[in-house]
């Protein structure tokens, strides 16, 4: 039952979030765009626009904690199973 609620919240989060950037590029004429893809050890960090280096940079620091959390989990899930 919980696993439902999350997939629900996920869910909607994903399309509220989409929903944001929708109306955010409609409402302005100048769209800034950043990312960051992860290919094995290898970083891709891009971003264009006039706010494409802050972008790139917020992406990276969400890439690097979302890499750490899900190393704490694996550590955390090794444990529980010994």
């Amino acid at each position: 039952m919980k696993m439902n609620r999350l997939l629900g919240a996920g869910l909607l989060l994903i399309v509220v979030g989409m929903l944001v950037v929708l109306l955010g590029s409609a409402s302005e004429g100048g769209v800034s765009t950043g990312g960051f893809i992860l290919i094995g050890p290898l970083p891709i960090v891009f971003g264009s626009g006039t706010n494409g280096e802050q972008l790139a940079l917020l992406a990276l620091v969400a890439g690097i904690i979302m890499i750490v959390l899900l190393l704490a989990l694996a550590r955390r899930l090794r444990s529980l199973r010994r």
